[in-house]
C-alpha cells in the first residue's frame, strides 16, 4: 500500500498576488463579471486574511464604509464572532482600481452573479473556480487559504506579537495562529547559518 504524501501548502506573498492580478487583468477570455469577482476576491483575501466565504458575504456598502471609515466589522460565521478589517493605503489603491461605485447599488454583493448582483454565488462553485484559477496561474500547492496563511506568515516574520496577529485574523486561540505561520523558501534560505 502506497503512503500518501502530505503536500506543502504554499503561502501567497506579494509576488504571487501581483502575478494573479496581472494574469486576470490580461486574460481577455475571462468574462467581465468573472474578472471582477476574481480581482475583488484576490484583493480582499490578500489584504484582510478573510476566508473566501466571508468575502462572498460582503456588499458594496461594506466596501464604501471601509473606504469612508478605514475599518469595517465582518461577521465570521465559523466562530460566530465579529472581526475588524482595516484599510491600509495599498489596500485602498487596489480597491479603487476594481470598483466603480457610480454603477453599483449599495445592496449588491462584492462577488456577484452576472444576472442578479444581489444574489450570492454558490459557495462550493465559487471556491472551486477560485482554486482552479489559482492552480492554473501559480501551480499546485496554492488555494484561497494560501492568502490567509501568507498574511499570517508575513506578520509573524515581522515579529508582530502573535496575540495581535491572532486577534486581527479572528482566531480564538493563539496556537491556531501559530499553526498558520509557514516560513517561505526565501526566509529559510536567509536564515541558514552554514
Amino acid at each position: 500500500m502506497a503512503e500518501k504524501i502530505k503536500r506543502i501548502k504554499e503561502s501567497i506573498t506579494e509576488i504571487e498576488f501581483k502575478k494573479l492580478m496581472s494574469y486576470i487583468r490580461g486574460d481577455e477570455s475571462i468574462r467581465k463579471n468573472t474578472r471582477d469577482n476574481l480581482l475583488r476576491t484576490f484583493i480582499f483575501l490578500y489584504f484582510s486574511g478573510l476566508r473566501l466565504n466571508e468575502v462572498q458575504e460582503l456588499k458594496i456598502k461594506d466596501v464604501k464604509n471601509l473606504l469612508d471609515e478605514g475599518m469595517i466589522k465582518v461577521y465570521v460565521s465559523k466562530t460566530s464572532s465579529e472581526r475588524k478589517i482595516y484599510l491600509s493605503t495599498s489596500f485602498k489603491k487596489e480597491i479603487e482600481k476594481v470598483f466603480d461605485f457610480t454603477s453599483e447599488d449599495d445592496e449588491n454583493r462584492v462577488i456577484y452573479k452576472s444576472v442578479n448582483k444581489k444574489d450570492k454565488i454558490n459557495n462550493i462553485v465559487f471556491i472551486q473556480q477560485v482554486n482552479s484559477k489559482m492552480k492554473e496561474i501559480l501551480g499546485s500547492g496554492f488555494t484561497s487559504h494560501s492568502f490567509r496563511q501568507g498574511l499570517i506568515t508575513e506578520m509573524g516574520s515581522k515579529s508582530i506579537n502573535v496575540k495581535i496577529i491572532s486577534n486581527f485574523i479572528g482566531h480564538k486561540n493563539v496556537s491556531t495562529t501559530l499553526g498558520y505561520i509557514r516560513p517561505t523558501d526565501e526566509q529559510i534560505r536567509d536564515a541558514l547559518v552554514r
